[in-house]
Formats: structure tokens, sequence, C-alpha cells
């Protein structure tokens, strides 16, 4: 977490001297790589809401006990048990499937706004990169908006 927040305050304070003409070029690169580091944040967040709304849909792994016999499987892989909360057909690990919903219930929500986050990044980047405060030719461009105060 260091090392790229130290590259970003480098390359904001560089100005690659004045590359292609332009000054902020340095500040450009940060934002480029912000949206790098941004999307693979979101890939990551996106594999883990995936990964949970599947463990919450398939349900706990567990100890059942059907008659004479126990078996180690998923018991409500074809029930919604969601719905109908009689969890009872887990006999052990006690707890297991509240747990498994709270579980993933968690990381799913945490999934989701960090998806939002590096979502909201990834726009910001890209305005910054497309956007920044560059002088080209007399005219400042600022996040869209034309001015001629170079």
């Amino acid at each position: 977490m260091i090392f790229p927040a130290l590259v970003f305050l480098g390359l904001k304070n560089n100005d690659c001297c004045g590359c292609c003409g332009n000054e902020s070029c340095g500040r450009r690169f940060a934002m480029l790589s912000s949206i790098l580091f941004a999307a693979v944040g979101v890939l990551g967040a996106g594999y883990s809401v995936v990964v949970s709304a599947v463990a919450i849909e398939k349900g706990p792994f567990c100890l059942v006990a059907n008659g004479t016999t126990t078996e180690w499987t998923y018991p409500f892989e074809n029930i919604n048990y969601l719905s109908d909360p009689d969890w009872s057909l887990c006999s052990a690990p006690l707890g297991v499937v509240s747990w498994n919903l709270s579980l993933f219930s968690v990381l799913l929500a945490m999934g989701l706004l960090q998806v939002l986050l590096c979502g909201v990044q990834v726009v910001n980047g890209l305005l910054g990169a497309l956007c920044g405060d560059c002088c080209c030719g007399g005219v400042s461009v600022v996040l869209g908006w034309f001015t001629s105060d170079c």
C-alpha cells in the first residue's frame, strides 16, 4: 500500500520536463496508474461478489443425518432455505447456516461497496487523465470546461 502511494505522490510532483509541451504530464500519468489499479480493484471486488452470491445461494456444507447414515453435503442446494428458515437439516457444526449466511452477506455488501468505490475512482481517473489541468495552445481544459487563463 505504501509503494503505490509514494509512486503517485512522486508522479504528481514530476512534470516530466514538460513532455509534449505539457507541464502536467506527471499528474496525468498518475491518474492513468490510478485507473489501472482501480480497474484491478473492480475485478477483485466483482470476484468477491460472485463467490459470495453463489455461496449464499448454494448454502453451507454440513453434516446431514439420513436415517441411520450421516454424510457431509450441501443439503440446501435444491431448496430455498432463505424463504423457509427450517435449518434443522444440518446437524453439525452448530450454527453453520446462520454463520454462512452472515459471513457471505457481509462479504457481498463489502464487495458491492468496493465495486462502487473503485468504479467511481475509474471514472474520476478517466476525467483527470483526459480533461486534467493541461494548457494546450493557450486554452486550459479543466473537467471539460474551456477557459483561456493560461
